[in-house]
Parts: C-alpha cells; sequence; structure tokens
C-alpha cells in the first residue's frame, strides 16, 4: 500500500509540474472556469425579464385606446416603445429586431365598447425567440383581461351596482395558482443553475483529455510510466488527482456562490449535495478518459468530446421537456453524466430529496465511473504493446 500511495504521489507531482508549465492547462483548470461562471451569471444577472420592447397601432386614437396603450406600458415585463400608423411599419421594427410583438388597436374601438359589442385588438410577437414569445403572449393575456375587468366594473357601477356584483360580474369563478419552485420565474435558478454545471462538464472533460492526450503526442509516456514504477493503475490516478481535486472546488465554488453568497433557496443537505457534486466529477473523468482510449490520439478525441459533450445542455431537459423528446433524444441525454447530476442537483436543492430517492441517480453515475476499468485496460493494453515494439 506504501509503495502505491508513494506512486500515486510521485505522479500527482509530475502532473502538478506540467500544469504550472502549460498556461493554457493552468487557465483552464484555474481561473478559467470560475469566468465563464461569472459571465453566464452576470448576463441572467437581472433574473426577470423586463420592459420587452413592444410597437402600438392605434387606428382608434381614442381615450378607451390610450388607456389600453398605458396599460400596456404599466405592465413591467412589456414597454412600448413605439406608436406607429400601421402594421407595416411594425413589421418591419419587428423583422430588424426592435420590438418584439406589435398591437393593433382598430377603429372603433371606443364605440364598440360603448355599444358593448366585443372589439378585437390583434398581438403580433415574434415567437422565434420562444421564452420571450411566452413572456410577451402570457403578460398581454394578463394585460387586457385586466383592462377588460376595468371596463366592466364601470359598466356595472353605471348601471346601478354594488362592489359584490362587480367582483361576481368581473371574476365570478376565484383562482389561486401558487408556484412552488422558483416562484418569482427567475432566470438565475432556471437557466444559470443548468447552464453553469454543463459549461462545468465541458472543462472537466477538456482537461483530463489535454492531460492524457498530451501525453501521447509529445510521446512523453515513459517518463509518465516510470514515476509509477510502471505501474498503469498508479500512473492513472496520479495524473487524474489534481484534476479531480481542482474540479471539485470549481463546483463547491458555484454551488457556494449561488447557494450561499447569493442566498438561492437551498431544500436539501449540504452533504448529500457534496457526494452528488464528487459523484459528477469522477464520472465525468471516467468517461473522458474512455473517450481518449477510443482514439490514444489527442486531436480525434478532442472532437469526439466536443460532439458528446457541447450539445449537453440541450438534453438536461431543463429547457424543453425530457419527456416530450424523441427517443434517440432521451437515449442520448441518458449517456450524459451531466443529465444525472442535473436531477440529482435539483432534487436536493429544490424538493430536499431523500438519500433513497436520490439513490436512482447515483447509481447511474456510478456506472459511469465504472468506465474507468475499462479505460484503464485499454491503457495497459497499449503500454503492453509499446514496451513489446522496443
Amino acid at each position: 500500500m506504501s509503495s502505491f500511495i508513494r506512486q500515486i504521489k510521485a505522479v500527482w507531482k509530475r502532473e502538478n509540474s506540467l500544469i504550472l508549465a502549460s498556461k493554457w492547462q493552468l487557465s483552464l483548470v484555474t481561473w478559467l472556469p470560475i469566468a465563464c461562471m461569472l459571465l453566464v451569471y452576470a448576463i441572467f444577472s437581472q433574473g426577470i425579464p423586463r420592459d420587452l420592447a413592444v410597437a402600438v397601432v392605434d387606428q382608434d386614437h381614442s381615450q378607451s385606446s390610450r388607456s389600453l396603450v398605458r396599460f400596456i406600458d404599466a405592465n413591467p415585463a412589456l414597454a412600448v416603445t413605439s406608436q406607429l400608423t400601421n402594421l407595416a411599419e411594425g413589421k418591419a421594427l419587428m423583422q430588424r429586431g426592435e420590438v418584439y410583438a406589435v398591437v393593433q388597436i382598430p377603429r372603433g374601438f371606443e364605440k364598440q365598447i360603448y355599444l358593448a359589442m366585443t372589439p378585437e385588438v390583434s398581438t403580433f410577437y415574434n415567437a422565434q425567440y420562444v421564452l420571450i414569445g411566452k413572456l410577451v403572449s402570457s403578460n398581454m393575456a394578463k394585460t387586457f383581461a385586466t383592462f377588460t375587468a376595468q371596463i366592466d366594473a364601470v359598466k356595472t357601477l353605471a348601471t346601478g351596482g354594488h362592489i359584490a356584483l362587480i367582483k361576481g360580474a368581473v371574476a365570478p369563478i376565484s383562482t389561486q395558482v401558487n408556484p412552488l419552485y422558483n416562484v418569482s420565474t427567475n432566470y438565475v435558478p432556471f437557466l444559470v443553475m443548468a447552464a453553469v454545471p454543463a459549461l462545468w462538464q465541458i472543462f472537466i472533460l477538456v482537461s483530463v483529455l489535454l492531460a492524457f492526450g498530451s501525453e501521447y503526442k509529445n510521446n512523453s509516456q515513459a517518463s509518465w510510466f516510470q514515476r509509477a514504477d510502471g505501474v498503469v493503475t498508479s500512473a492513472v490516478i496520479g495524473k487524474l488527482l489534481p484534476y479531480t481535486l481542482l474540479s471539485i472546488v470549481h463546483g463547491l465554488l458555484f454551488l457556494s456562490f449561488f447557494y450561499g453568497y447569493l442566498s438561492m433557496p437551498m431544500q436539501g443537505n449540504w452533504g448529500y449535495l457534496f457526494l452528488i457534486l464528487v459523484m459528477g466529477v469522477l464520472a465525468g473523468q471516467a468517461v473522458a478518459l474512455f473517450i481518449f482510449t477510443l482514439t490514444m490520439n489527442l486531436t480525434q478525441a478532442i472532437s469526439m468530446g466536443a460532439a458528446y459533450s457541447a450539445p449537453a445542455f440541450a438534453f438536461i431537459g431543463v429547457t424543453f421537456p425530457a419527456e416530450s423528446m424523441p427517443v434517440l433524444a432521451q437515449v442520448w441525454r441518458a449517456l450524459l453524466p451531466i443529465t444525472h447530476y442535473m436531477q440529482l442537483q435539483i432534487g436536493q436543492v429544490n424538493y430536499g430529496q431523500s438519500f433513497t430517492m436520490l439513490l436512482p441517480e447515483l447509481l447511474a453515475l456510478g456506472l459511469f465511473t465504472l468506465t474507468f476499468v475499462i479505460a484503464v485496460l485499454r491503457i495497459k493494453s497499449h503500454h503492453s504493446v509499446g514496451l513489446a515494439d522496443e
């Protein structure tokens, strides 16, 4: 056991020297992941989208139409930035990306209201931006409902009705909708807490591929294995150790930043969250090492790793429900360690799941970690062939 630890320590020291000697590798495992995390947070730090640009085509120019425009502008998510004379102008603004929606108030709007008719106000919005389109659509619906309720209330009062009658006429059915998680519909716990782990996984994968690929690219395997007295298992563990520790530190930093410094809701157990973090790092490294051993070539391994990990964010199931994905996408999703990591993180942070509930996804990460065995055997086989050739 003492010789095994000594071998690992010797390889670890050598790897630390290699990291310090390479500015790119040093950046990759120190400040670059932190900078990317902060950049993603900075992009979405406002949390809730506000003042989405809307253009209005008011063809009635009445008191009621101007009141509706004020209602739209008063909605925190919307901002009336342009008042136009025709829809063609609105279409041009939308095509240039200057507004996300165009509202058309027809002629005779106020007259139809007084005659108890139903004037039709049209909203055209850009659904190319899926999330923005949904926000504009839902907030427009809320604004129109509020405006309509005000008109109904005025009509009821004008005919001699009282407050109780107004309430019954405007809202005959009272509804109460309570979000249990992400109450403020904030983008930070929704998007950022999925995007940052997806980037983190890419850094884990790339750092491992570069570490092992550089040895074979520079033909320095002999020096590497020599430090481990020719024991491949010790050589692999010692080489991975600094990257494992640094990746865990990065994971702890982003969790501490969001759930400590920013005080985002944390319903679970920090001990379980740390276990999930370590399992996520080991699973990601195991897959990276396995990908490398498929080719034993740095360039090819980086290409395969990029194709494997880069689309991970789309498959996590945060922005699009996993159940609605086609079978091939669900299979690909299951083959990504970050998918299982995110299920565990969400389950622990949002729902405070017990260890029993976490166990299936932990076992899934454990299965990924088993690919270490296959990777080590392939490195042993390649090493044996190299010795035989010598």
